[in-house]
C-alpha cells in the first residue's frame, strides 16, 4: 500500500510537470517568434523623416532610439507581419542594414533555463541566473539580518502596491552618500543583477580598493526601482519596460521620462501607448514620487556625493544633460571622470565603452533620473551606465546570464576608478583638465538587406492570435475604436460600431499579453478562436501549386498562383476558341494585365459579369470563379448548360493582380493592391469606386486595410472595372453583377453606404432568400441575406454599389464566401473546400439568374 502511495504520488507529480508544461504553451504572455533585429545605418534627411513616420504610425516597429540625424546607426525590433514592408521600404529609400537577429524569441526560450524559480531560499542566491523579485527582496533582507551596519529602506508602495526595498551600508555616518538607482527599465535584467553584485561585494570582498569603497562612502541601493514592471517582465512580456499603470488602452509610465526635469521635452511622449510615456505630469507615477521624496529627504540630511543610474545596453557611461546640448558647468570634470571608468572597464575584461553627455551619446531624453538629480539635487557626479551588450547586440535586453558576473565586475571597477579620480579632483590634484569631444563610433559599412519575399522577406504570424470579442456597452464600443485607430499591432475583421455587435481582431504575439490585460480591466468577453495563424498558413502552403504549374494541371483541390490561372484562362480560350475569348480590361499598378474570359455560346444575350479577387487575401475567391467558369465551359447537367447558353458571361477571376500575387511571395494576408503612398502600400479597391467615396466603413489612412485613395477612381484596377462596365453595359445588356468575396457566408445587395433601400429592394431581397436556400441545399451551410449595410458593416466605395448606380446593373450582389463570421481559418480556407464552395455558390448562381429572369430583369 505504501509502494501504491508513493506511486500515485509520483504519478500526481508528473500530471503536474505536464500540466504546467501545456500551460506555459498556452500561456497569455507575449511572445516574439520572429520577430527581427535590424540595423539601419541613416546617411539622409529623408531617412530620417521616413524612419520618424514610421514609428510615429505604427506599434510593429520597436524603435531603440529614435531617428535624429544623418550619420546615425539604429537598432528597429520588426513584427514578423511586417518583414516584407521593412524589406521594401529598406529598399525603395536606400536605407543600408543588416539583419542583426531572425528570432527573438529563440533567445527570450534560451533564457528560461537561467531562471531561478520564485521560492528560491536566499541562501542559494547567484548571480550565475536571473532572479525573481521577491527573490531580490527576500535575499536584501538576509543581507540585513546578517550585517548590523546594514539598514532595509521601504518606500511607499508601487502601483500596484508593491514596496520599493532598498538598503543602506553605512559604517560611518558622517561619510557622503552614493546611490545606486536599478532596475527602473522593466526589461533591463542586467540591471538589478549587477546592482545586488555590487552590494555583495561591499559586504564580503576582501579586496582592499572594494573594502575602502565599503569604509569611505555611505551606499544607498534599490536594485529594482519599477517592481510592478520587473514582475510583468516574468509573467506577462519580457520586453516591457515600463511600468504598469493604466492610461486609457495602454499601460505604463517610463518612469526614466517622469521627473521634473524638462519633463515632455525632447526624446519623451505624451503618448500613454509609446515605449517612452512620459506620464499625465512630472512626477505622476508612485515609483517616481516615492524615490524623489527619499532623495530629497536623504540630501537634507546628508551630502550625496555620486548618483549611478544602472541600465543596458550600449555600452556607456553618461551625465547630463539628455534634453539640451548646453554643457553642464562641471562637463571637462564628469567627462574625465567618466572615461576612468571606461577605462577601468576595458582593464578588466576588454569591454570598450564610451563617455559623454547624455545628448553627445545615446539620443535627447527628458524627464530622467540623472539629469533631474544633478538639477534638483545639486549632486555634482551624476552617471548613467548603459551596460553590455554593445550598440548592435543581438542580444539586446535579454543579456545571457554568463555575462552578469563579467558585467558586474566591470561595472564595480568603474566604481572604483570613477570615485578615486573624483577624490583626486576634490583634493585639488587634477592635473590637465581633459578637454577633447566625445566622437560618436558609427558602423559605416553595413549589407543592404536584400530578402526574397517569398523566405527571408515575407511576413509572418507565429503565435498571432485570433480573436472573438463581445461589445456589450458603449464603453466597449469606444474602447475598440480607440484601440483601432492607436494600434498596428490588432488587425480588425470589421470595425467596433455598436452594443451587442461581435467582432474578430488578430492580435500579434508581442501583444497579447496587453490585449488579455484590456479585456480583463473593461470586462470584455472573448474568446480565442487560434492561438497561430502562422500554422494555419503553414498547413496552406502544402496545398499551393508552384507557379511553374502547366495549365493543364489546374484543378480544384489546391489553390494557384497568379501566373498559372492566368495561362489556364489563355487554354481556355485556345481549346473553345468558337465561344471562349480573353478579355484584357487594363493594367495594374505594378503593370501586370487584368484579365477576363468571356463566354458567349450565342451572340446578343443578356450578360452576366463575375468579379473575383480584389481583395488580395481571399483566394477562395478566384478558386470560385475558376471553378464556376469551368462549370459553364464543361458541365453537361441540363441547368448549368441553360446558364451557358442562355446569357453570355464575363469572368474576372483577379482584378488585384499586384495584390494577388503578393499574398503568395510577400505577405499572404495582404488584402489592398500595391500602389505607394507615403511609407505604406495600396488601396482597398473595394473602397476606390465613385460610390459614396471616403464615406462611412472606409479610410483616409494610406496604412489602414480599407484606405479609399487618393480620390476616386485613383487605381487603375478601379479605373479598368468601372470603364469596362461604362463601355459595355449597354451593349452587351449587362443586367448581373456579382463580386466574390471571404469570408463570413453572406450574400447581400446594396446599399453599403446607407441604410436606405434601393429601389428594387424586395426583388434584391427574393433573389438572395431563393440563392440561399439553393446553396444551403447542397451541403447544409448556412448562409444570411440582405443589403450589405444591414448584414455586414457599413462601407462606401464598393463596387457592386457603383455598378449598381450609377453603372446601371439593376441586379448587383456580394458574396461572402465560407468559413462563418467566427471562423477559426479567416482568409485562409482549407483547399480541400474549394470543391464543396464552388459547388454550393454555383448552385446559388443558378438560382439568381433564374428568380432574377423571373422578375424580368433579363426580359427586353
Amino acid at each position: 500500500m505504501a509502494n501504491s502511495g508513493r506511486f500515485l504520488v509520483a504519478l500526481y507529480s508528473a500530471l503536474l510537470a505536464l500540466s504546467s508544461i501545456v500551460t506555459a504553451g498556452d500561456a497569455d504572455t507575449a511572445r516574439y517568434d520572429n520577430f527581427r533585429l535590424y540595423r539601419v545605418l541613416i546617411e539622409t534627411q529623408a531617412q530620417v523623416e521616413m524612419l520618424r513616420q514610421l514609428e510615429e504610425q505604427s506599434d510593429c516597429y520597436s524603435f531603440m532610439g529614435h531617428a535624429n540625424h544623418p550619420n546615425q546607426n539604429l537598432t528597429i525590433m520588426v513584427s514578423p507581419h511586417k518583414i516584407a514592408e521593412i524589406t521594401e521600404l529598406l529598399s525603395r529609400y536606400n536605407l543600408q542594414g543588416t539583419i542583426l537577429l531572425y528570432n527573438m524569441q529563440e533567445l527570450i526560450d534560451k533564457e528560461q533555463a537561467t531562471i531561478k524559480p520564485k521560492n528560491t531560499p536566499p541562501e542559494e542566491f547567484s548571480w550565475q541566473f536571473y532572479h525573481h523579485l521577491d527573490t531580490i527582496n527576500d535575499w536584501l533582507r538576509y543581507q540585513v539580518s546578517r550585517h548590523a551596519n546594514l539598514q532595509l529602506l521601504e518606500l511607499n508602495a508601487s502601483y500596484e502596491n508593491r514596496t520599493l526595498y532598498g538598503v543602506k551600508l553605512s559604517k560611518d555616518p558622517s561619510n557622503s552618500a552614493i546611490v545606486v538607482e536599478c532596475g527602473i527599465h522593466a526589461r533591463e535584467w542586467i540591471s538589478p543583477a549587477s546592482c545586488t553584485f555590487v552590494l555583495n561585494e561591499l559586504l564580503s570582498s576582501d579586496r582592499e580598493e572594494v573594502r575602502h569603497l565599503a569604509d569611505s562612502y555611505n551606499w544607498i541601493i534599490f536594485p529594482v526601482v519599477n517592481p510592478d514592471g520587473y514582475q510583468y517582465t516574468f509573467e506577462g512580456d519580457r520586453l516591457w519596460r515600463k511600468n504598469t499603470k493604466p492610461y486609457g488602452i495602454c499601460r505604463g509610465v517610463d518612469l526614466n521620462r517622469n521627473f521634473a526635469s524638462d519633463w515632455n521635452g525632447p526624446g519623451a511622449s505624451s503618448d500613454p501607448c509609446r515605449y517612452d510615456f512620459c506620464g499625465a505630469s512630472a512626477a505622476s507615477e508612485p515609483e517616481t514620487q516615492a524615490l524623489t521624496k527619499f532623495l530629497i529627504d536623504a540630501a537634507g540630511n546628508q551630502r550625496i556625493r555620486a548618483y549611478f543610474s544602472i541600465h543596458s545596453f550600449s555600452q556607456l557611461v553618461m551625465f547630463p544633460y539628455g534634453f539640451t546640448v548646453s554643457r553642464v558647468p562641471n562637463y571637462d570634470d564628469l567627462l574625465a571622470i567618466g572615461r576612468k571608468g571606461t577605462a577601468a572597464i576595458e582593464r578588466t575584461h576588454g569591454t570598450r565603452y564610451v563617455c559623454g553627455a547624455m545628448i553627445e551619446t545615446i539620443y535627447p531624453s527628458s524627464g530622467d533620473s540623472v539629469d533631474w538629480v544633478y538639477n534638483a539635487l545639486g549632486v555634482p557626479l551624476a552617471y548613467t551606465f548603459e551596460l553590455r551588450g554593445p550598440p548592435d547586440s543581438t542580444n539586446m535586453f535579454v543579456l545571457p546570464a554568463k555575462e552578469i558576473i563579467p558585467t558586474s565586475e566591470e561595472l564595480l571597477a568603474a566604481f572604483i576608478a570613477m570615485l578615486e579620480e573624483s577624490a583626486r579632483k576634490m583634493s585639488g590634484n587634477t592635473g590637465p583638465v581633459i578637454r577633447a569631444l566625445f566622437a560618436i563610433i558609427l558602423i559605416t559599412t553595413l549589407p543592404v538587406i536584400k530578402g526574397d519575399a517569398a523566405g527571408e522577406g515575407a511576413a509572418r504570424y507565429d503565435n498571432y492570435r485570433l480573436y472573438r470579442v463581445e461589445l456589450a456597452t458603449d464603453e466597449h464600443v469606444q474602447l475598440f475604436q480607440q484601440l483601432e485607430a492607436k494600434s498596428d499591432s490588432c488587425t480588425f475583421y470589421g470595425h467596433a460600431r455598436q452594443a451587442g455587435q461581435q467582432l474578430t481582431i488578430m492580435v500579434s504575439a508581442s501583444k497579447v499579453a496587453d490585449f488579455e490585460d484590456l479585456l480583463t480591466l473593461h470586462a470584455v468577453q472573448g474568446r480565442v478562436l487560434e492561438r497561430n495563424v502562422q500554422q494555419l498558413i503553414d498547413r496552406e502552403a502544402a496545398t499551393v501549386k508552384p507557379v511553374t504549374t502547366e495549365p493543364g494541371e489546374l484543378g480544384w483541390e489546391h489553390y494557384y498562383q497568379l501566373e498559372t490561372i492566368y495561362a489556364w484562362m489563355d487554354k481556355l480560350a485556345e481549346q473553345h476558341a468558337a465561344f471562349v475569348s480573353i478579355v484584357e480590361i487594363g493594367r495594374s499598378y505594378e503593370g501586370r494585365p487584368i484579365k477576363g474570359v468571356k463566354l458567349s455560346r450565342r451572340p446578343d444575350r443578356k450578360a452576366i459579369v463575375v468579379e473575383g479577387g480584389i481583395h488580395a487575401r481571399e483566394w477562395i475567391s478566384p478558386a470560385t470563379a475558376t471553378f464556376l467558369l469551368n462549370q459553364l465551359i464543361t458541365s453537361t447537367e441540363p441547368s448549368i448548360v441553360e446558364l451557358s447558353t442562355a446569357y453570355d458571361w464575363f469572368f474576372f477571376p483577379i482584378v488585384n493582380p499586384d495584390g494577388y500575387r503578393f499574398t503568395f511571395t510577400g505577405d499572404r494576408l495582404w488584402r489592398k493592391n500595391r500602389k505607394p503612398y507615403g511609407l505604406c502600400r495600396g488601396v482597398d479597391l473595394n473602397r476606390n469606386f465613385d460610390s459614396n467615396w471616403g464615406g462611412v466603413g472606409s479610410s483616409d489612412d494610406p496604412c489602414s486595410y480599407d484606405f479609399s485613395g487618393s480620390s476616386a477612381f485613383s487605381e487603375p484596377e478601379s479605373v479598368a472595372i468601372a470603364e469596362f462596365l461604362r463601355a459595355n453595359v449597354q451593349s452587351a445588356r449587362i443586367r448581373t453583377y456579382i463580386a466574390l468575396h471571404s469570408y463570413s457566408q453572406l450574400l447581400m445587395f446594396p446599399y453599403g453606404h446607407t441604410e436606405e433601400r434601393v429601389a428594387n429592394y424586395d426583388h434584391l431581397k427574393s433573389i438572395t432568400e431563393k440563392a440561399i436556400a439553393a446553396l444551403t441545399a447542397v451541403n447544409g451551410t448556412e448562409f444570411r441575406g440582405g443589403s450589405k449595410y444591414e448584414t455586414i458593416y457599413p462601407s462606401s466605395g464598393g463596387s457592386i454599389d457603383w455598378a449598381y448606380r450609377p453603372g446601371g446593373v439593376p441586379v448587383s450582389l456580394t458574396f461572402e464566401l465560407r468559413g462563418p463570421p467566427d471562423s477559426t481559418d479567416m482568409f485562409i480556407l482549407p483547399a480541400e473546400q474549394i470543391l464543396p464552395v464552388g459547388m454550393e455558390t454555383l448552385a446559388a448562381f443558378v438560382a439568381i439568374v433564374r428568380e432574377a429572369a423571373r422578375l424580368g430583369y433579363y426580359d427586353d
